[in-house]
């Protein structure tokens, strides 16, 4: 019992124990951002696949450390994600069996946010950190341009365009993640891999459809990326 309490004591103390040093750093990062999920999925037939592509994410960050270990957070990040026209175009093709159908797009997945929240910090030693943080705040993104060209089988000359507009959204996002800092001199070497989510409507899709009509739609798409940034932070 005397020893459970004493290790309590030890990390209890440790937790509020304030390092007079390295409170503020600011740091900016970037690197590759992989989707994840239904944003991910190349299925047709369930209108949340989002056909994304491994794109880049980039994330801009102030901590304040309050204690030895915990601090707050605030970072903005933005993503770009390509679209996968090649998967999207041999799906309609396995619709419309008619058809040879070819895609492109103007424009990628694209958007970000601003979100706080709280983080931990671990130091191994005076330069070497391993932090885990946790934030909620708002996401508005983009959906990518696309144009749909079929032409029929039978008829080379019967050909057709449809096209689907760029629509944007606006939500709620949280995000969680992990990484490590490495202190040379007055800066960070930082390695950080984030998660980021957020559910979102696209209330003004619009387009041209396989019927020849212009149409005007919602849609719900959960945005979700796993990104892996490297990155320099200035710590004072």
């Amino acid at each position: 019992m005397r020893y459970t309490l004493l290790i309590l004591l030890i990390l209890i103390s440790q937790l509020f124990y304030a390092q007079p040093s390295r409170r503020n750093y600011v740091g900016l990062a970037a690197g590759p951002s992989f989707p994840m999920g239904n944003f991910k999925s190349t299925q047709l037939s369930d209108s949340t696949s989002g056909f994304a592509k491994t794109g880049v994410g980039v994330t801009f960050n102030y901590s304040y450390r309050i204690t030895h270990n915990l601090g707050v957070v605030a970072m903005i990040n933005y993503a770009s994600n390509g679209f996968n026209y090649q998967a999207y175009a041999d799906s309609l093709e396995h619709i419309h069996t008619t058809h040879n159908v070819s895609v492109s797009n103007s424009s990628n997945w694209s958007g970000g946010g601003i979100l706080a929240g709280l983080f931990l910090t671990f130091p191994f030693s005076d330069n070497f950190s391993w932090d885990v943080r946790a934030s909620f705040g708002f996401y508005g993104v983009y959906s990518p341009q696309v144009t749909i060209n079929a032409v029929n089988k039978d008829d080379p000359n019967d050909k057709s365009e449809y096209y689907r507009e760029k629509a944007s959204a606006f939500s709620y996002a949280y995000s969680f993640g992990t990484g490590f800092k490495y202190a040379l001199s007055k800066y960070y070497l930082l390695v950080f891999v984030d998660y980021y989510a957020s559910p979102l409507t696209f209330d003004n899709a619009s387009g041209w459809d396989w019927d020849n009509k212009p149409y005007e739609t919602s849609f719900k798409q959960n945005i979700s990326t796993l990104e892996l940034t490297f990155g320099l932070g200035y710590f004072f």
